[in-house]
């Protein structure tokens, strides 16, 4: 293990290759919300929440609002306000869910496809050209991206077990 020689917080030892990590991906994040907050958000009516939740719709169809809670790892109460206020803007609707009418099932409408369609046609269009990689180096980057997101989860996960 290789400990960091200065650390960010006085008389803290950290793990130099872990800590450069953390701080490789924060500075991802900071890039990409920056980019989100100039470009994206101000033009397309929906806040990053409701752009998480449209995504998972269209990704995985329609469902309960508690699966899409665990999914984007919210309260189930956040999701359902969130999913009102998408329905009154009409991206999104509900039904009762034949299985058990006590539940809603909640589904992408055309209008939410096509708002967040148009979301990230242009945000991909944006990174293509400000990024200058072949599709390769891109694969290559999602994937230890996705890897890193997959052991970040789990951990995540195995620490809230271990506190129920």
């Amino acid at each position: 293990m290789q400990l960091a020689q200065q650390t960010s917080v006085p008389g803290v030892e950290r793990d130099l290759p872990v800590q450069e990590l953390i701080e490789g991906v924060s500075a991802l994040i900071r890039a990409v919300r920056g980019i989100e907050h100039r470009q994206l958000w101000p033009n397309s009516g929906l806040r990053r929440a409701d752009a998480s939740v449209l995504k998972v719709l269209a990704k995985d169809g329609e469902q309960r609002s508690g699966d899409l809670a665990a999914k984007l790892h919210v309260d189930p109460s956040v999701v359902s306000r969130q999913v009102s206020a998408l329905e009154s803007d009409g991206l999104v609707s509900r039904r009762p869910d034949p299985a058990d009418a006590r539940v809603c099932l909640v589904a992408l409408s055309p209008t939410g496809r096509e708002r967040l369609e148009a979301l990230f046609a242009g945000y991909t269009r944006r990174l293509r050209a400000d990024l200058d990689w072949d599709d390769e180096q891109m694969a290559a980057a999602a994937e230890v991206l996705r890897r890193v997101a997959d052991a970040v989860g789990q951990a995540n996960r195995r620490e809230q077990s271990s506190t129920t």
